[in-house]
């Protein structure tokens, strides 16, 4: 399986890498530079006294580069599958808005699905918590139950984004209906999604590090926002890249109907 190296290579890759790559800074570091004066905003001032207008162009912007973000996370694993391409990171045009919202029929449904799963497993670990109390203290029944539905909800959120990476191939929905794929990609993939994740923890310490520098109100914080911004957006494009790997790998021979 191509790992997180071949990915750095794919997403600097490119005569025009530098120019999308500030672009990318722009794109995710604006939302969150904007969240961090209305968050102070909303805890010190009374609705009353609020710029709704300014309030509601600011919520604005961070929705449409939001969609604008997803739809180009959705051309990143496109790329993803083509081993030839020098660099996976797609143009800037317009198509990506058009890309999210068809996909987004797919995204709800899951959503359901996805709250459905946990309301199941949380009845069930109720159930189980009850039974296993009979025979051990209950703090220790309700830490192990809590554990197992934990881990649980975890890989299946780590399933979903499996479901991405099917519509990303074609941009098609196909398929991907089914309330019980997630567990055809559990099955297949488990072992190399839990290892990649194991390779994301350097990854993620730099991020989560770089972040805490950008906790404040002052210049600096607001530049190492923005940095912590950009890099969890690189980040997410690196676990992206690997998971269309995985999928390619184990995934390839799923009956989709």
């Amino acid at each position: 399986m191509l790992g997180i190296k071949d990915a750095f290579k794919k997403i600097y890759s490119g005569d025009d890498a530098l120019l999308k790559h500030m672009m990318l800074f722009v794109l995710s570091g604006v939302p969150v530079m904007l969240s961090t004066p209305l968050n102070e905003i909303s805890r010190r001032e009374d609705l009353s006294t609020m710029d709704i207008t300014m309030i509601f162009a600011a919520l604005a912007v961070m929705l449409v580069i939001a969609i604008y973000l997803a739809g180009y996370t959705y051309g990143i694993m496109h790329n993803s599958f083509d081993k030839t391409k020098e660099t996976i990171l797609p143009d800037f045009d317009k198509s990506w808005f058009k890309i999210f919202f068809k996909s987004l029929p797919l995204l709800l449904c899951w959503l359901s699905y996805a709250i459905i799963y946990i309301i199941l497993f949380f009845i069930a670990a109720v159930i189980l918590n009850t039974g296993l109390s009979l025979l051990i203290p209950v703090q220790i029944s309700s830490g192990i139950i809590m554990t197992i539905y934990t881990v649980i909800a975890a890989l299946i959120l780590l399933m979903i984004q499996f479901i991405s990476v099917g519509f990303s191939k074609e941009y098609k929905r196909d398929g991907l209906y089914h309330f019980g794929l997630i567990f055809t990609y559990l099955r297949k993939t488990i072992k190399s999604v839990l290892w990649l994740m194991v390779k994301l923890i350097p990854i993620f310490l730099v991020v989560a590090i770089v972040n805490i520098f950008g906790r404040g109100n002052d210049v600096m914080s607001y530049i190492f926002m923005a940095l912590g911004a950009y890099l969890t957006t690189m980040m997410q494009y690196i676990a992206s890249y690997c998971y269309v790997q995985i999928y390619k790998e184990k995934l390839s021979d799923t009956a989709v109907e």
